[in-house]
């Protein structure tokens, strides 16, 4: 049987026109991300930021197991399915965003409302996507993937995806210095600036982001088994459970980044900023 062809946007919206929404693997999720990006920065949108970000960590992911022969990554057809349901998350919320709705998930609704707003410092635009994208949109991913592949009670294999999920940490770390630089040269953050003042700074400003990424991380697996657990016991009743506290979680982590957004823009102290997201991730 042919494949089916992956759905390409309808919407009125120029931004999303002739986009892929429901990218079947990292490929054309890198696509869709960069695409988007370009057209947002196009426009001067302050909502280009997180795609662009996200874009360098999927090309990364993408360069692992398609490009490469990176032999790190136990399940790598996997990783590329869930790289591309993924997207289709962000793809959905952005859809909404640019019709002027909301998301129904508050992080996202937080994160676009301060896009809107143009205030934010870019670094800050990026942490409020990529809380929304791990703390809400990833456990669901993960979730939607596994049942997908009829993985959910394989004990083996829920092993080997752990260990894929928590590679892309490395991933993750490694980008760091790519993403500093586009958020200081393409987008003039001046966080990003403060944050590569020297090598060292540099340095102990990733170790914290990396520090709340796998935090951040650590939870949502924890998110996923609760999911997973719901299945043949409390069914959707325990799964909308499982929904409304990370829509909460993720929701009051946006709140903090956003009513805090004034005092970072202006160039706080990095010991400020460091102890405000040590303090998150507790």
């Amino acid at each position: 049987m042919a494949a089916s062809r992956p759905a390409v946007s309808t919407a009125r919206h120029p931004v999303l026109q002739g986009v892929t929404m429901t990218p079947a693997n990292v490929s054309e999720a890198l696509i869709a991300l960069e695409t988007v990006a370009a057209r947002l920065r196009e426009r001067n949108d302050p909502r280009a930021v997180f795609p662009d970000v996200y874009a360098v960590i999927t090309r990364r992911v993408k360069e692992a197991i398609v490009d490469g022969s990176d032999g790190r990554f136990l399940e790598p057809a996997w990783i590329s399915r869930l790289a591309g349901i993924f997207c289709e998350y962000y793809l959905t919320a952005l859809a909404a965003s640019l019709d002027g709705r909301s998301t129904g998930i508050e992080a996202w609704d937080v994160a676009f409302q301060c896009a809107s707003a143009g205030g934010p410092a870019a670094a800050v635009h990026g942490l409020l996507g990529i809380n929304a994208h791990i703390n809400y949109d990833l456990a669901l991913g993960l979730y939607r993937n596994i049942v997908q592949h009829g993985a959910a009670q394989d004990a083996r294999l829920l092993d080997r995806y752990r260990h894929d999920h928590d590679l892309v940490n490395e991933i993750l770390a490694a980008a760091m210095p790519e993403i500093f630089a586009i958020l200081r040269a393409r987008y003039r953050c001046p966080l990003a600036r403060t944050a590569t003042f020297s090598r060292d700074v540099e340095r102990a400003v990733s170790s914290v982001v990396m520090f709340l990424l796998r935090r951040w991380r650590d939870r949502v697996w924890t998110d996923l088994l609760s999911l997973l657990a719901t299945l043949g016991h409390t069914g959707e009743t325990g799964k909308r459970a499982v929904l409304v506290r990370m829509d909460q979680r993720s929701g009051k982590i946006a709140r903090t980044f956003a009513a805090g957004h004034g005092a970072l823009r202006v160039g706080a102290p990095l010991a400020r900023g460091a102890a405000l997201t040590l303090a998150l991730a507790a």
